[in-house]
């Protein structure tokens, strides 16, 4: 990251990444948006409770099951109903 020192937010986000975590499948288990962990990994910004951030996110890398890279609305993927 340009020759700068990450923090342990950024750690685990790539920590997360490299086990095939999308920023979108984090963000719906930490109940945040996609930007706002797009700007803690850039380094830009900072959780306001980070020690709490690194608990939830060192239990999500603990998980054996990883979410699929696409995620949808639900609802939104259901075939349309054929009249009859």
């Amino acid at each position: 990251m340009n020759g700068q020192t990450q923090n342990p937010t950024q750690i685990k986000l790539a920590i997360l990444h490299d086990k095939g975590w999308t920023l979108a499948a984090l963000a719906d288990e930490l109940g945040l948006t996609v930007n706002a962990l797009e700007k803690w990994k850039a380094g830009q910004r900072n959780p306001a409770n980070e020690k709490a951030v690194i608990e939830m996110l060192e239990n999500i890398e603990k998980r054996r099951r990883i979410p699929k890279q696409r995620r949808y609305a639900r609802g939104s993927r259901a075939k349309p109903q054929k009249d009859k």
